[in-house]
């Protein structure tokens, strides 16, 4: 009777038996975990397997025996990972992203990122579909030849501002997430208005394009009575590089600078000189590859040079000089291609007597915390944009 009744429920056991133990050897891979949990993952499996198939079990000892096993895997993927000072969130994340990415490179030769900035087709921001938070205003500023948007709060600080300069590698155009950032910013800045630019991309405007409209966007803030003293370049990934890329350009044409620049995974090496472009090949989620083999000359399209000369310190921000810029916040993924692009332009902010500070994070990926902010390192990147404002008031 005993064997009867187990054989009765066994498909019902092997179908969860088999889906709970393909997840968590799943996770073990993609985690990159320790050896041993190997050995623990599969103790915990053998042992449900003589206690299922050699007692007699009810509903509340099976039920039992199912949390005890869950639980060890759970602690075993959890403490069995290699880089425990990440947060279990930002190491899954990347670490998820990079094996999709290794295995959609295998069998198409390319990133989905790259293949996205290679084929797809930038569509134009669609204004008005994100809900407006109660209590502030959203409104589009026409420029000549871009647009932008100014997001204000009714009982804000409109004397200060934040000039947010979206990510995308000069082809992805503005979308609501900047939005969502843009209230983050300002929450930071005494709740000061947001002017986010949507400045024209690739492959239909090259350099220097962005450049033309964010030196406009700037000029726009200065006649509507923000003083340059009181706004704050924030950009992320190419968004960062083009902070840059304006603020030199500000200073060299004798024209006021912005009080600070708030950069994330700032682009500004559009060469791919840097060391990281081979070092975090391997390990960059987004832009990474299996293997230097399989990698483009440019593992980031650089679409938006065209034929101008990469080293332009327009263009590319590393090869600037940084004397007499305003103070910088870098913050940056340890895990990322771009890793030395930031590197390189904090040592020469540094050189150049300017106040700069460069946080990269272990095991974290590119802009992440634009693009995942509720994450542990995600939220401290945001206490330290608070910190740094508030420390260079």
């Amino acid at each position: 009777m005993k064997n009867n009744k187990n054989e009765r429920i066994r498909p019902g056991f092997w179908v969860a038996f088999g889906f709970v133990f393909l997840i968590a050897f799943l996770l073990l891979s993609i985690l990159g975990n320790r050896w041993y949990t190997y050995l623990v993952a599969g103790a915990a499996g053998f042992a449900v397997l003589m206690i299922r198939t050699k007692l007699p079990l009810n509903g509340i000892r099976c039920a039992a025996l199912w949390v005890m096993c869950i639980g060890i895997l759970a602690l075993s993927i959890y403490f069995g990972r290699s880089t425990l000072s990440v947060s279990f969130t930002g190491d899954l994340f990347n670490k998820g992203v990079r094996s999709v990415n290794h295995i959609y490179v295998r069998f198409t030769g390319t990133t989905i990122f790259h293949n996205a900035m290679l084929n797809g087709q930038p569509q134009s921001y669609v204004f008005g579909n994100w809900k407006v938070p109660e209590g502030y205003q959203n409104s589009i500023i026409p420029l000549s030849k871009s647009s932008a948007y100014l997001l204000t709060k009714d009982s804000g600080n409109h004397a200060k501002a934040i000039f947010q300069l979206h990510g995308g590698g000069y082809v992805g155009v503005f979308q609501d997430i900047y939005n969502d950032r843009a209230l983050q910013y300002a929450a930071n800045y005494d709740d000061a208005d947001v002017f986010s630019l949507d400045y024209r991309t690739a492959p239909k405007n090259l350099f220097p394009g962005a450049l033309e409209d964010a030196v406009e966007g700037y000029h726009w803030l200065l006649e509507h009575g923000y003083e340059a003293e009181n706004i704050i370049f924030c950009g992320d990934s190419a968004g960062g590089g083009l902070a840059l890329a304006t603020a030199l350009y500000l200073r060299d044409h004798d024209l006021p600078l912005p009080k600070m620049l708030i950069l994330s995974s700032p682009w500004t090496d559009l060469s791919a000189e840097g060391e990281s472009y081979s070092t975090n090949l391997t390990k960059d989620a987004i832009f990474g590859y299996p293997s230097a083999e399989m990698a483009p000359r440019y593992p980031v399209p650089i679409l938006y040079a065209g034929d101008h000369d990469l080293r332009d310190p327009y263009l590319s921000p590393a090869y600037g000089d940084y004397t007499a810029m305003p103070p910088m916040l870098i913050q940056t993924g340890a895990d990322e291609i771009l890793l030395s692009d930031s590197r390189t332009v904090a040592e020469k902010a540094k050189t150049a007597g300017v106040d700069v500070k460069l946080i990269e994070y272990e095991g974290m990926y590119h802009s992440f915390y634009i693009a995942t902010p509720f994450i542990k390192e995600g939220k401290k990147a945001w206490a330290e944009i608070k910190t740094f404002i508030a420390e260079h008031e």
